[in-house]
């Protein structure tokens, strides 16, 4: 099925996710197009935008389109003068020194905040000669895939978030630990499954690194649970592995999905990304 307004194409690209968007200048967006463009999100969880040419500044006012963007959580990637807008490089370094190789994992952006970001959205500056996709997970379809005792289950658990869990099992950012280990977090609670606002569906919605525990579970418990719940809902065809072309402005539902990076490409070719959150709504 396709759609259109002036020359915007909408192309579905799964049963169960993605859209591709073609024919639009984000630079020069009348009010209907952004209307379908946040209708678009909505329906597929995911959307690739293609052709974009954008400076710094222009991709923040075309991020703004979905929302109220966010500050960067750690500013030393952001632009000067533009704290919404993140250098996404494999060329960063964390406070260790080292090469950040961060989000190869299942997750969800931002989940140990009050209300963490709605969207996620990516533009490719440069990008590797092979490599380098970005896959997203449905979990709207996951939740709807889970057995029926277990899904009335989950519906009532709620999860303690902090920047990095004690018990995670995967490598912690040492930024995170610092700001941990200073005292500058403040532990959220977020129910498991959440409803999502415009579309009347439910979703599976955590971070393995950031949570502590499941209210009423020990946090090594907790994470046997969610690893547990990870294996069940996961399905290839509830997947989009999308494949990078330069220009393009990849972005996704953040409570509606979870998404990692491949690092399978030659670390010594730079790929740069600009990075934007949209705020999102407390969790409920």
């Amino acid at each position: 099925m396709t759609t259109a307004t002036q020359t915007m194409q909408i192309r579905k690209l799964s049963p169960h996710i993605g859209a591709e968007i073609t024919g639009v200048d984000l630079r020069q967006v009348d009010t209907d197009t952004a209307r379908q463009l946040n209708q678009a999100i909505l329906d597929h969880t995911c959307m690739v935008i293609r052709d974009q040419h954008l400076t710094p500044e222009e991709f923040a006012r075309a991020a703004a389109l979905f929302g109220e963007v966010m500050d960067q959580d750690h500013p030393k990637f952001s632009f000067p003068g533009l704290p919404t807008i993140q250098r996404y490089s494999n060329f960063n370094v964390d406070a260790g020194g080292k090469h950040i190789r961060s989000a190869n994992r299942w997750h969800s952006d931002g989940s140990f905040r009050e209300r963490p970001p709605s969207y996620t959205i990516l533009y490719a500056v440069e990008i590797p000669s092979t490599g380098g996709n970005t896959d997203v997970l449905n979990m709207r379809a996951g939740f709807r895939s889970l057995p029926d005792d277990l899904r009335k289950k989950v519906e009532t658990m709620r999860t303690v978030n902090v920047r990095a869990a004690s018990k995670s099992r995967a490598a912690q950012n040492p930024d995170n630990i610092r700001i941990m280990a200073q005292g500058g977090q403040t532990p959220h609670i977020h129910p498991l499954v959440r409803n999502i606002d415009g579309t009347g569906e439910k979703s599976l919605w955590f971070d393995t690194v950031r949570v502590e525990n499941i209210e009423g579970m020990d946090p090594e418990a907790s994470q046997d649970f969610l690893f547990d719940l990870l294996d069940k809902a996961v399905r290839p065809e509830f997947i989009d592995s999308h494949q990078w072309r330069l220009h393009d402005i990849f972005m996704w539902d953040n409570r509606s999905t979870f998404h990692r990076a491949n690092y399978d490409y030659d670390m010594t070719q730079h790929r740069l990304m600009y990075h934007a959150m949209i705020l999102g709504e407390r969790p409920h």
